[in-house]
């Protein structure tokens, strides 16, 4: 891989990323590579506030997956190697790479994104823009973005609770962020289900926005294969975000 291409960063387990069994959360194992993402995309020129402040347009993700062999511990400092993979007309892949102290690795995971007009939430020309398709490098890791994923219908359920959007839920894009899709997801099982396992993939689609105000539907099944199904459904019954647990 062209080293010039890779942004590499450290990040150093803080105790809010721990639960009450001191495992590193999910939530801070998706906040640390989306960070670890916008500042790669800072470094090289087209971060979302550059973006927002020279256009009304930004950063929207749009899939997300991460599979994990083991996960960061306690005040331990990991590294974070991320790159983008292919720039098309309107998707862009983000892969990552995660590190231990020692330097072995541990996790890898893929993102796919776009860049949507804040006026309009359509999406823009990705390849147009030279300087983000000049940092593509071609190279794969071995984490599939997330297909279809399986739809989760209401009745189906092993359980679910209601959620309404509130301030701390929004992000600069004006609807609610990624990261607190999964918070909810995981809010609304049994915390003795999470306790008991820890997770080796997670991948998620974000199918449309939900928007401050709005109040949504968490549903969860848990699945015969061992692993745990996800839909965030608005108040016509459409889904917002599927997701799917695999643990271990």
């Amino acid at each position: 891989m062209n080293a010039d291409k890779t942004n590499t960063y450290t990040y150093k387990v803080q105790p809010q990323d721990l639960d009450g069994r001191r495992h590193f959360r999910a939530v801070a194992l998706e906040r640390m590579l989306l960070t670890m993402a916008a500042n790669a995309a800072n470094d090289r020129g087209f971060g979302a506030f550059k973006l927002i402040d020279s256009g009304s347009v930004s950063w929207v993700l749009l899939k997300f997956a991460v599979e994990m062999a083991a996960l960061p511990a306690e005040e331990e400092e990991v590294t974070v190697t991320t790159w983008v993979e292919k720039v098309g007309t309107l998707l862009t892949t983000r892969n990552f790479t995660i590190r231990n102290a020692t330097g072995e690795v541990i996790g890898h995971a893929a993102s796919e994104w776009a860049i949507i007009n804040l006026t309009t939430r359509r999406p823009m020309n990705l390849a147009a823009d030279t300087e983000i398709a000049g940092c593509a490098t071609g190279e794969a890791v071995p984490v599939e973005l997330p297909g279809r994923l399986t739809i989760l219908n209401p009745g189906e359920e092993t359980g679910k609770t209601a959620v309404r959007v509130s301030y701390s839920d929004i992000d600069y894009n004006g609807h609610a962020n990624s990261m607190h899709y999964l918070q909810w997801m995981l809010d609304a099982c049994p915390i003795k289900k999470i306790y008991e396992r820890q997770i080796t993939r997670l991948e998620i689609i974000y199918v449309k926005e939900v928007l401050y105000g709005e109040t949504v539907e968490v549903f969860y099944k848990e699945c015969e294969d061992g692993t745990t199904l996800f839909a965030v459904k608005a108040a016509d019954s459409s889904d917002c975000v599927r997701a799917q647990i695999t643990w271990k």
